[in-house]
């Protein structure tokens, strides 16, 4: 994880913090929906991209770091260590009611992966109690979510017709459904708006900085 104004800089900040100095960084222009890109070309070393506009990416390529910007939003960063298959996510409430991360297991199964083997790690978002919302939001999530074992506190209700939502707690209902183990499932449990260092649109607007989540390309690295 790293922080910037600036995602060039960030992103070579986080290639040199886990280890990949010269990894390819892979960005998106994100706009809160449901697809899921491929990147299919080998990395070209000590270059950053725009990859297109989506909100999920997929590589099997090494040396190529994908990252996801955030501020509030749920990053998710997925891994196969049997194929070599990598994913980010980033999932917003209106990415979650659209069912990102469910675009991004299903790009990952069309190319082999078993859903038991990812390994998963959700980065630091906003926490439910920081998070007040109005009923239409509730009623995108809990429409989308239908036949989905959702924890019942992940909505807790407010004032007058207001709720607070933990996004993060669809996200990893959607893992659970999906046959994703919870033994192979991690969280930062930080929450951006309570946590005074970390970037938050909802505590401090658009002036706010962003997170860049990010995972690298090893290809496979052990049997299941």
């Amino acid at each position: 994880m790293a922080r910037s104004l600036d995602p060039d800089v960030a992103g070579r900040a986080l290639a040199e913090a886990l280890g990949a100095p010269d990894a390819e960084v892979v960005r998106l222009t994100q706009v809160h929906g449901r697809i899921a890109l491929t990147l299919e070309e080998p990395a070209r070393k000590s270059r950053s991209s725009v990859l297109g506009t989506a909100d999920a990416v997929i590589t099997k390529q090494q040396d190529v770091l994908l990252v996801v910007a955030s501020a509030d939003c749920v990053p998710v960063v997925l891994a196969d260590p049997v194929t070599g298959w990598i994913a980010a996510v980033h999932a917003g409430w209106r990415g979650t009611a659209a069912r990102v991360l469910d675009a991004a297991l299903d790009a990952l199964a069309a190319r082999g992966v078993r859903p038991e083997n990812l390994h998963a790690a959700f980065g630091p978002s906003i926490s439910r109690d920081r998070y007040e919302v109005g009923p239409e939001v509730v009623a995108a999530l809990r429409n989308a979510y239908r036949g989905i074992d959702v924890p019942a506190e992940a909505v807790r209700g407010g004032r007058e017709d207001r709720a607070t939502v933990d996004v993060a707690a669809f996200n990893a209902a959607t893992l659970r459904a999906r046959g994703v183990r919870a033994d192979r499932t991690t969280a930062s449990g930080l929450c951006t708006s309570s946590t005074p260092d970390l970037p938050s649109w909802r505590r401090d607007g658009s002036r706010t900085g962003r997170i860049l989540t990010g995972i690298v390309g090893a290809g496979a690295l052990r049997a299941p």
